[in-house]
């Protein structure tokens, strides 16, 4: 197999399921949702009873992705094709009132399993939209909101999403949380990169994990965030919080501790506003237990630093100070171990009895 998710078990006709493709290194070249789509499904030209798929994946790699295809496609009689935008688009839906509806006629879709709350997703005909009333008359999706609202949400839910956040060849698929948002099959037979993910399982050590962060000013007068919360700087009454820089994807986080240890203990990956996602070292970041290491302390600060043209000199070491903003990791509730306790009072994290 290819895919970390078992499709004949997942095969329900036009419902999607969530899962990846791995290199033979175990490492994630792709997230992706993967359709059981009919012929006539996004109203093909000619209707056609073979199995079909629909794969969505980042658009970005949508090449890499059917180039990859091909590359195992041997004497198999399957045609690997990318659609046009202007054929399909995916629509994110949520609330109570979309969950609480059947799902309407042959639509392609799929309940979102990668977090509690991430609703469902909808793949319609290009330049279509979800439909605002049922064939009676009754409210159906909602109201139309921005991407930048679903992107907030899904940060919030500490949910990576594309190769910008789950980066290609390096981002190991349960350190990006595969496990945890119903993305691998531990039970199906062999695919590229199992080895390396079964080993893991059964070690049941993960060092890293990317979780949800908020962005806070660096000044020592101002203490750190207690809960995670979005503030968008157009709305926000507060000049320092207005003014957060965004620190460039790949920026290294440490802790703000001239006596600590060099290693780093985290990397951002990207955000919105004053909120972001970065893969942690939870026992540097957080309060989650793994080995019986002490190193968690509640009043540890972490911070990123980086430089940009406007304020590094062609002559500065790269150790002087740039840009600098703090960094506050929080651990969602539904990353569910009972290896994990509370141990501070991480308000985030569920306690195990």
């Amino acid at each position: 197999g290819l895919t970390t998710a078992n499709i004949r078990t997942s095969l329900v006709p036009n419902r999607g399921f969530y899962g990846a493709f791995l290199n033979a290194a175990g490492r994630v070249l792709h997230d992706v949702f993967i359709y059981p789509a009919s012929g006539q499904s996004l109203k093909a030209k000619v209707e056609d009873k073979e199995p079909r798929f629909l794969i969505e994946v980042d658009a970005r790699e949508v090449e890499r992705l059917a180039a990859h295809l091909r590359r195992f496609k041997l004497r198999a009689k399957i045609t690997v094709r990318v659609l046009e935008e202007a054929e399909s688009g995916v629509w994110g839906l949520w609330g109570q009132q979309p969950l609480a509806r059947p799902w309407p006629g042959k639509q392609i879709g799929c309940e979102d399993t990668r977090a509690p709350g991430m609703g469902r997703r909808l793949v319609l005909p290009g330049g279509t939209k979800p439909e605002p009333e049922d064939e009676k008359g009754t409210a159906w999706w909602g109201q139309e909101t921005s991407v930048e609202s679903y992107e907030v949400r899904r940060m919030l839910k500490g949910v990576a999403e594309g190769q910008g956040e789950i980066l290609r060849e390096t981002a190991l698929p349960l350190e990006s949380n595969m496990d945890y948002m119903g993305g691998i099959d531990f039970h199906k037979g062999c695919y590229v990169g199992q080895e390396l993910t079964i080993r893991t399982r059964h070690t049941g050590v993960v060092r890293k994990r990317i979780l949800p962060v908020q962005l806070y000013p660096a000044d020592p007068s101002l203490g750190q965030p207690m809960f995670l919360s979005y503030n968008p700087p157009p709305s926000t009454t507060s000049s320092d919080i207005a003014a957060l820089p965004m620190p460039p994807p790949g920026t290294r986080i440490s802790r703000v501790d001239p006596q600590a240890p060099a290693r780093e203990a985290g990397k951002w990956l990207g955000g919105v506003g004053n909120i972001g996602l970065a893969l942690c070292r939870l026992e540097s970041m957080t309060d989650t237990v793994i080995t019986d290491a002490d190193i968690f302390r509640s009043k540890h600060e972490f911070w990123a630093k980086w430089h940009t043209l406007e304020n590094r000199p062609e002559s500065a070491d790269p150790l002087m100070p740039g840009t600098v903003v703090k960094i506050k990791a929080f651990v969602p509730i539904w990353h569910e171990d009972p290896r994990k306790i509370v141990r501070e009072g991480n308000p985030l994290i569920r306690k195990h009895e």
